[in-house]
């Protein structure tokens, strides 16, 4: 009979790689990856805790999800000093693993204070997607020795179920953005269209000679041609602009 450890993460990675290809809300996304950081933190025998850190503009950090408020002080620790496993892993993109906290020496200001928060053993992955580090998972241990080459392989696929969401979660704010910028670029045609048509029925002007007093309006009143056509289309029944 397959153990926890064994059968959990295969059975989530097909549930999650099934859910790759929905547009994600944001909120919906937070919701899944506290799931994954518990998920995380089960099936890691003897795990304390976990949390999953995320990448912002300019390399910015911030921990998305995690399962309790020692994660969330070791986590900003981390941000803080500019130090720790969780940031290397999402610095270098690989999977680093600490056997014993106070024997540590690559983080000499962070390691002894986490290890004076009772932790002794951690374990992050990074959250890579395209060639990308959206950010990185990790788990801790109060007890030293508590992560194996078989951890690492099963965290590593908790974290690339986590990338595959915040890929869709970003390529669907992209197409937002895209579809909300080709709106207002329809908006504003049909907006100057209509504007030029009221021009040229009012001033008896063709239709290159009602874009150039547009061009004219716009430069008199120092204001983009869109509101000038928008103030001419709310004029509508008197007799100036």
């Amino acid at each position: 009979m397959a153990t926890p450890q064994e059968s959990a993460p295969d059975a989530w990675a097909a549930v999650f790689a099934r859910m790759s290809g929905v547009l994600l809300s944001e909120q919906t996304v937070t919701t899944v990856l506290k799931l994954i950081t518990s998920l995380a933190k089960d099936t890691l025998p003897g795990s304390a805790g976990a949390g999953v850190t995320l990448l912002g503009e300019g390399g910015s950090r911030r921990t998305s999800a995690a399962t309790g408020p020692v994660v969330e002080r070791l986590d900003a620790l981390q941000y803080e000093l500019g130090e720790g496993p969780c940031v290397t892993a999402s610095h270098d993109g690989v999977v680093v693993r600490v056997d014993d906290l106070t024997e540590e020496r690559r983080w000499p200001r962070w390691s002894p204070r986490a290890a004076r928060e009772g932790m002794r053993a951690t374990l992050s992955a990074p959250l890579l997607h395209a060639d990308r580090c959206l950010g990185a998972i990790k788990v801790y241990s109060t007890r030293p020795h508590d992560y194996t080459a078989a951890s690492e392989d099963i965290l590593r696929r908790f974290a690339a179920q986590a990338a595959i969401l915040l890929a869709n979660m970003h390529t669907l704010a992209a197409a937002e953005q895209l579809g909300e910028k080709l709106t207002e670029a329809l908006r504003t045609r049909d907006v100057i269209a209509t504007a030029k048509g009221m021009l040229m029925l009012r001033e008896h002007l063709d239709s290159e000679q009602a874009a150039r007093r547009l061009l004219e309006l716009s430069a008199s009143r120092r204001v983009p041609v869109r509101e000038v056509a928008t103030a001419i289309v709310a004029s509508a029944g008197t007799e100036s602009v």
